[in-house]
Formats: structure tokens, C-alpha cells, sequence
């Protein structure tokens, strides 16, 4: 028994060892004192070095490495071929077909090359592959019965030389004719191959900066006095500089982005930029470098991005800070909320600041403004008399000047008055305002500090409106961290209105901010622990009268860094979700309305971005013809299809979504995809083939198209971009009538059928 224990310990430590050397032989280049994802990567540019250009087509790049591609980071370059296909593609090292894949969409024909150093270099819309490997591709179709194939080989099949031709470049999959190459490291994370001297281009032209958006990243923070983002574009040069010439007042967390493009020598091709800089005061308070972007997490694009922006029709912006849950590993400084400026951790007064863009050759362009930082001192009414106004400053600020505005109740207009400081006093904490009251039933102040920061507006009523009660209106929205509360009236608020939040047991009060007499807004921030009723009790005074309001809602909440499931019991909808599902807690609603007599499950706000996935399963209730029942889903595009598979007793229909919350349908699909302008000829008994397909809800997979030649099957070419079949006999047909069947399903599994009779002579 111990000889026995012995033995299977020697073999275990014999297998660890040989783990350990594969995976040391495999990671040979990432050490733990290795700075690889840092602006340093001498050692990376080292190993590319020993590569080659893997194509005769041009060295036009048309596309960069990390651009914006929907979910995803461009995983490698875009090289030009002239608008044609045929050039001939090169492994770049020595090495071995490592995997190829076709698609009828996406990156069409593919290779994985494994190299002898453990990188990858992919290769992608190809035309067709050498001969070695379009053969071995022919047969693994005619196994498996369908253009698509996905085949990992090993080391021994299709061993390659640097220079070999491995391929031809093509239009394949999506896209025109150009050549998709990139390189990975041994953890398959992509690389951008311009970081080595091997894949150098000619490039001596700066980098174009369009356009730069500055957003409020809080609920209270303000851009020039507004919750609104604003976009500057067009900038005046001084000395080989852009600047932004208007002053920008900011109050709270604000963040940066900005929308610039490169090219490079000879090519019109707008590209991305490699790395960008952003300074407040001289000081760096963000930077980005873009030369390895982790395999887990390339989709994380949209959070590295402005997503609202893109969804919005405005352009892309990259932000220059670190949002919540963005953990993308090539900032500096690391760590969330990089690169945020906080009125808080300023000093009140002016800001400057600059965004310089490099591209790969370290060509640059800069730009630059100023920022006025406000404080946003609160005053506060201490005491009124019949001459004087007394306002206390909590912040203890020194005022310049004071805007005393009034009014009657019933006027549109304000009657301003602006006080310098010589005209008010102070008297320690307290400034002293002489006022004439008697012209006036209301009065509006607004206190200005020395450095230019403003009060928010304060309203005092010295005689209240003696009017019918007016209405009180309450609307509800829901943003990505909350619920924004607006109370309006068509009359004024005489006092300032009061809401308290009941979540089960405990209370919240809400702060509400005046934008007016009428309208008054604050947010309302979910407990990430409860989830279920939420009732919001109002208090007000509107013209003189004593109102209140309640809104009941039902919010749920994702939390971030947990796992598990619940079940929505009002629609019986059940969500499943891990640690990594979100970036920060997500709280939503759920409203059940109906599309053309379709249940329709609308997940409120649309826009909030998932990390991974989340999980719905979507009950299928009394639903007749079930056979022929699917569920769909939308977020800021069409219908997509999900499933028409039942789960748990046949009672749901369960996704998963991975982008964005949207909404869910049920739909009836019985219309077969169709087939339009079929041709087919044959030339020294060759037959050629074409058509289109179409279909109006589901859509068609490629792998369920299929054709047969006297029930024989043939493999078509599929371009499921445009929709289009292409067939050329792999062998030459008998003389004689043939048929051919071309069969075509849709995810639905309605089915479509054409025979055709066909003559060699």
C-alpha cells in the first residue's frame, strides 16, 4: 500500500512538473516584473521585431488597433488591398495552423497561426486559403454538412515557415475587401502589432482632435450653471496649439472626452489614437496608452467610451477618466475615477487644462482651456426686518456681490438689483442686505464669491399668494444610479417641498434643489440591499396652501460583486446574475405593455450598461401555437432572436443579455425565409449557382442552408452581410439531368424548398 502511495505521488509531481514547464514555455515573455500592460513595452516590441508583413497587399493601415467596434475593442489592424482581393497572405513567423474558423458573418474565413515563441497572429476576411488547407477545409464542410466550420488542430497537421502563403485576401464575412491581422500573446490577449519596428508605417501627420465633451458625472454637478453635457468643436490655433477660447464654470464631479482621429502617410483612412494625456494645472491627471487590451475584457469598450454619446447619434467620445467598474488595466492613474475633476478637491477659482493625442509614431496634437471651479456656497435666510435681509454663508466665503431680484406673485418678470459690495455689509458670517420690501411679494437672491463661484438661488416669500390651490405634479425617471423625483405646479411653491422615500422599514428624505418657483428636482438613491415597493410621500405649499402627492414603484436592484436570482412576482419573470455581471449596482423596473397583441416585457432604463450577462427567463403564459413562438429582444436597435427553446416545465423562455437592459417580446414567426433571383449555369460541366435569401423576423442561420446535387450535398460560399449564396461544383457533373435541391430554415425552423432541373450536355 505505501509502494502504491509512492508511485501515484511520483507521477502526480511528474505531471505538475510538466504543467509548470509548459506554462513557463508558453508565458515566456509575462513575468511578474514584467510592465506589460504599462507605457513601457521594450520587451514586447523586442519579440515583434522577428516578424514579418503579412501581406503583399499594401502597408496602408485602414484601421487601428483598440478602435470602437459595437461591444468589443478592434482586436488587431485593417490593411488596405486596393479595394480588390487575391493578394497573398504570409505567416509572419514560423509556427503551425493553430485553428480555422468560417463564418458566414464577422471575420468570414479565418486563421489562427500558433507561433514557435507562443504568440497568435490571426488573419481574417480571407478569400480563400493554400491549397494544404482548402482541402483540409473542404472536407471537415462535407462532415459536418455546413459552409460554417470552427477546427482546432494541432502542432503536427499544418506546420508554417515565416514567408509561407497560408491565404488570399478577400471580403469575406463582413465588411469590403481588406485584411483583419492581429497578434496575440500566449494568453491570447490582443497586441497592436505597430508597437514593433517590423510593422512600422510611414507616418508623419498629427493627430486631428474634432471635438471635446464635458459631462456632469453627478446628479447636482453643473456645466455653466447646467445638468447638460457640452460639446466644443472648431478651436482657433495659437502657436500650433488648439484652445477652447470660453471659460467653462464647474460645479461637482465633471469628466472629459474626446472624439480624434490619425492617418498616416498615403491612406484617407481615419484611424484611432494610440495615446492620450490629460492635465489640470500642469498636473497629469489621466493618461491612456493603447497596447494590449486583456482577452477578458475587450468588452469593456463601452464603458472605456461614452456611451451615451454613441446611443445618442453624437459621435464617439473616449472618456478621459475611469468610469465605476472599468477595470481595464492601461490607465495612469489606476484606479477608478481617474482623471475626474471634483470642485471639492480644487480650489475655487480658475483651472487650466490640456488634452494632447499621440498616435503610434508619437506625432501629437494639443489642446487647451480653462476651467472656473465654483464652490457653490450656501446661504441660508437668518433674519428679515423691515429694512434689511440678513443671510447667513455656511462656507464662510467672501462675497463680491449679491443679485437681489423681486417680484409680485402675479408678474412674469424679475426686477433685478445687483449690490457690490459696497453696497451690503457684513458682520462676521452674516452679510446685511438693505431691501425695500412694500414693492414686493417675493424675492430672489443670489450671492457671488471673489473668485467667481455662485450661490444656488434662494427664494423668501414676504407675502404669500392668496389663490386658488393649484395641482401638484409628480414625475418619476429612472437614470442609471437612481430616480430622479421633479415636482412642478402651475402655480409657485410658497415653501420649499418636502418628499420622504419608505424602502420597507426605513425612510429616506429627499434634497430638492430649486430650478424655479415651479419646479423643484432631487434623486432618489436605491439601498442596494432592498428591492421591492418604494412609496414617495410629498409635502408641499403651493400658494399658500397645504398639498401632497404619493407614488408608489417597484424597483429591483443588481448588486455588483454578488451572485444570485430572484423572481419578479407581479410578471413571474425570474433574473438570474453572478459577481461580474454589473459594474456598479443597476436598479431597474419592469413594465408588461403589448406589441400588436404580442407580450411585451419593457426593462426601465434602457441604457445601463452589463459587464457580462444577466440572465431572464420570460414566462411563456397562455400562448397558442407554441411551436412557432420565439423570444426577442431589443435595446436601442430592432428585434434580435433568442430563443424558441422552453425551459423549466415548458414554462419559459430563458437568455441571456450581455450588453445593455432592453426589452423582451414573444412573437408568432410562420413565414418561411424566402429565396430571390436564383441562377444557375454550368460551363464544361461545371455548375455555378447564386441567390438571395430573405427572411422577416427570426432570420436565417447559416447552417441551415443547405443544397444537394442528386441528394449529394455541396458546400455554397454564404455572405450573410448582403444575404447571398454562391456555389461552384467542387467536381464536374455527368452529362445528363441533374437535381438540385437547395433547402433554407429559419431560426424558427420554418423551412423553405427549391428543386430545379439541371442539363449537361
Amino acid at each position: 500500500m505505501i509502494l502504491f502511495i509512492r508511485h501515484t505521488l511520483l507521477i502526480l509531481f511528474m505531471i505538475f512538473l510538466s504543467i509548470s514547464f509548459k506554462l513557463s514555455e508558453s508565458s515566456s515573455i509575462l513575468t511578474d516584473n514584467d510592465p506589460y500592460f504599462s507605457n513601457s513595452n521594450e520587451k514586447l516590441k523586442n519579440y515583434l521585431n522577428n516578424y514579418i508583413w503579412p501581406t503583399d497587399a499594401s502597408e496602408k493601415v485602414t484601421s487601428s488597433f483598440a478602435e470602437y467596434r459595437t461591444g468589443h475593442f478592434h482586436g488587431g489592424i485593417d490593411i488596405s488591398t486596393n479595394g480588390i482581393t487575391g493578394y497573398r497572405v504570409f505567416a509572419v513567423a514560423d509556427g503551425f495552423i493553430d485553428r480555422i474558423r468560417i463564418q458566414a458573418n464577422g471575420y468570414g474565413k479565418m486563421l489562427i497561426v500558433r507561433h514557435n515563441d507562443g504568440f497568435y497572429s490571426t488573419y481574417a476576411h480571407l478569400k480563400n486559403f493554400n491549397d494544404i488547407i482548402e482541402k483540409i477545409v473542404h472536407e471537415e464542410q462535407l462532415r459536418n454538412g455546413t459552409y460554417q466550420i470552427d477546427m482546432i488542430l494541432d502542432s503536427s497537421k499544418i506546420p508554417v515557415k515565416k514567408g509561407d502563403i497560408i491565404a488570399y485576401t478577400g471580403d469575406t464575412g463582413f465588411g469590403p475587401p481588406h485584411l483583419h491581422f492581429e497578434l496575440r500573446d500566449p494568453l491570447f490577449n490582443p497586441i497592436n502589432p505597430l508597437i514593433g519596428n517590423s510593422f512600422a508605417v510611414d507616418d508623419k501627420i498629427k493627430p486631428v482632435i474634432r471635438r471635446i465633451i464635458i459631462k456632469p458625472l453627478s446628479y447636482f454637478s453643473t456645466i455653466d450653471g447646467k445638468k447638460e453635457e457640452k460639446h466644443f468643436s472648431r478651436f482657433p490655433r495659437y502657436n500650433n496649439v488648439l484652445n477652447v477660447p470660453q471659460v467653462v464654470k464647474i460645479y461637482g464631479k465633471i469628466g472629459f472626452g474626446v472624439d480624434a482621429t490619425d492617418r498616416s502617410d498615403g491612406s484617407w483612412s481615419k484611424n484611432g489614437i494610440h495615446r492620450i494625456e490629460m492635465y489640470l494645472d500642469d498636473s497629469l491627471c489621466y493618461s491612456m496608452e493603447l497596447n494590449v487590451i486583456p482577452y477578458e475584457l475587450t468588452n469593456q469598450i463601452d464603458i472605456h467610451y461614452d456611451i451615451s454619446s454613441i446611443i445618442d447619434g453624437y459621435g464617439r467620445f473616449q472618456k478621459l477618466y475611469v468610469d465605476n467598474g472599468n477595470s481595464l488595466p492601461f490607465y495612469s492613474p489606476s484606479g477608478n475615477e481617474s482623471g475626474i475633476i471634483n470642485t471639492e478637491n480644487i480650489s475655487e477659482g480658475i483651472h487650466t487644462y490640456r488634452i494632447v493625442c499621440y498616435d503610434i509614431a508619437n506625432n501629437y496634437s494639443e489642446l487647451r482651456g480653462t476651467l472656473l471651479a465654483d464652490s457653490r456656497p450656501e446661504i441660508n435666510i437668518f433674519s428679515i426686518d423691515e429694512n434689511t435681509i440678513k443671510i447667513k454663508s455656511t462656507n464662510n466665503l467672501s462675497f463680491s456681490k449679491i443679485l437681489l431680484e423681486g417680484k409680485r406673485s402675479y408678474q412674469p418678470n424679475w426686477i433685478r438689483h445687483t449690490l457690490n459690495k459696497e453696497r451690503f455689509d457684513t458682520e462676521g458670517s452674516l452679510i446685511i442686505i438693505p431691501v425695500n420690501k412694500k414693492p414686493y411679494d417675493v424675492f430672489k437672491i443670489v450671492g457671488f464669491t471673489v473668485a467667481g463661484s455662485e450661490t444656488e438661488p434662494l427664494y423668501h416669500f414676504i407675502k404669500k399668494p392668496a389663490g386658488p390651490a393649484r395641482v401638484l405634479n409628480t414625475d418619476l425617471k429612472y437614470l442609471d444610479d437612481g430616480v430622479e423625483i421633479v415636482l412642478t405646479t402651475p402655480g409657485v411653491f410658497t415653501e420649499p417641498p418636502e418628499v420622504i422615500v419608505h424602502e420597507g422599514f426605513y425612510k429616506n428624505k429627499i434634497i430638492l434643489k430649486p430650478t424655479d418657483l415651479s419646479k423643484y428636482t432631487g434623486i432618489y438613491f436605491p439601498n442596494s440591499k432592498y428591492q421591492g415597493k418604494c412609496r414617495f410621500l410629498i409635502n408641499a405649499e403651493i400658494n399658500g396652501v397645504p398639498v401632497s402627492d404619493e407614488k408608489n414603484i417597484t424597483l429591483y436592484v443588481i448588486p455588483d460583486n454578488e451572485k444570485g436570482t430572484f423572481k419578479i412576482q407581479d410578471y413571474d419573470v425570474i433574473v438570474s446574475y453572478d459577481s461580474a455581471s454589473v459594474y456598479k449596482p443597476i436598479y431597474f423596473s419592469l413594465k408588461k405593455n403589448s406589441d400588436d397583441g404580442a407580450p411585451l416585457f419593457s426593462f426601465e432604463p434602457k441604457d445601463i450598461l452589463i459587464k457580462t450577462e444577466i440572465n431572464f427567463s420570460i414566462p411563456v403564459e397562455k400562448i397558442s401555437d407554441i411551436d412557432h413562438a420565439g423570444l426577442f429582444y431589443r435595446s436601442t436597435g430592432g428585434w434580435i432572436f433568442q430563443t424558441k427553446e422552453l425551459s423549466e416545465n415548458n414554462h419559459y423562455f430563458k437568455t441571456g443579455v450581455k450588453r445593455m437592459l432592453g426589452e423582451f417580446a414573444i412573437f408568432h414567426d410562420v413565414t418561411p425565409p424566402s429565396i430571390g433571383r436564383l441562377k444557375t449555369s454550368v460551363k464544361n460541366g461545371n455548375l455555378s449557382v447564386s441567390f438571395r435569401y430573405h427572411d422577416n423576423l427570426s432570420g436565417v442561420d447559416a447552417d441551415d442552408i443547405k443544397m444537394y446535387i442528386d441528394d449529394d450535398p455541396i458546400i455554397p460560399e454564404i455572405d450573410g452581410e448582403h444575404r447571398k449564396v454562391i456555389c461552384q461544383s467542387y467536381e464536374r457533373l455527368s452529362r445528363g439531368k441533374h437535381t438540385l435541391k437547395i433547402i433554407l430554415q429559419d431560426r424558427m425552423k420554418n423551412r423553405s424548398q427549391i428543386t430545379r432541373q439541371i442539363s449537361v450536355r
